[in-house]
């Protein structure tokens, strides 16, 4: 049988484990010799819990290939905008297990790649689950993985001639300005090199004022572009939950 790359969803399956387990020990009041009206808050409780669980049962059936496939379909987004004759040199910040980047080698065969990714605890991906995919892919000999933070990119001025990023920068622990995580991803950006950036960028407690914020980027970046995910990507109504997608936003541009 041949060997199939494992791309995992971006959701962390440990909350929903969380959630799923304070849900079911909360409704557990229901078999405990307790008062009536102390069962029924018990169930009030558990009804957000359970609602979580099931945003978070039906984002990972939805992103999957055995559901809508979306993670799939969004890196494919990604890929179209990127405005690239394909030769030189790309970086994904955020790799994740290397399903974008290696989107990325597929399309451009002349480029060579980077991916980044601090691969944290609780996320469920690694550098080697990485390279077992590009290695299954066919593209290894043109990928390389390295393990840093996106605040501090260990890479020299204007060193690629393509950034691109899924869904990583509002992640980056190490760094309370994400608006800063951002620019550093630009520092490493070539003069003219193109960059296409997916994240919550409409989420005004990570970003802040989303205009303002836009203001910041076009300091150091020209012909950018900012949409909704929702207006490029036609998607489930529930991955447009704040909770999941709903602030979703696309910049591309050149520096």
């Amino acid at each position: 049988m041949t060997e199939k790359a494992k791309y995992r969803t971006w959701i962390r399956v440990y909350k929903l484990v969380i959630f799923i387990g304070m849900a079911l020990i909360l409704l557990d009041a229901l078999f405990l010799p307790i008062e009536l009206y102390l069962k029924v808050v018990a169930v009030i409780l558990a009804l957000p819990f359970l609602y979580i669980s099931f945003l978070l049962l039906y984002s990972i059936y939805q992103f999957s290939p055995i559901g809508g496939n979306y993670q799939s379909r969004i890196h494919d987004f990604i890929v179209s905008k990127v405005d690239w004759d394909g030769k030189g040199k790309a970086l994904d910040i955020g790799a994740g297990n290397g399903s974008l980047i290696i989107k990325l080698a597929k399309a451009f065969p002349e480029g060579a790649f980077t991916g980044i990714d601090f691969w944290g605890r609780g996320w469920g991906y690694s550098k080697e689950q990485c390279k077992r995919n590009a290695e299954v892919e066919g593209v290894s000999n043109r990928v390389k993985f390295l393990k840093a933070s996106a605040a501090d990119l260990p890479f020299e001025d204007g060193e690629f001639d393509l950034v691109v990023s899924c869904l990583t920068f509002h992640e980056v622990k190490d760094s309370k300005n994400k608006t800063e995580v951002v620019k550093e991803a630009l520092r490493v950006l070539k003069p003219g090199g193109n960059f296409v950036f997916l994240d919550l960028f409409g989420d005004e407690k990570i970003f802040g004022d989303e205009q303002a914020f836009l203001e910041e980027i076009r300091a150091q970046a020209s012909n950018l572009e900012s949409c909704k995910l929702a207006d490029a990507v036609q998607l489930p109504k529930l991955l447009l939950h704040k909770k999941v997608l709903g602030h979703a936003r696309i910049l591309k541009g050149k520096k």
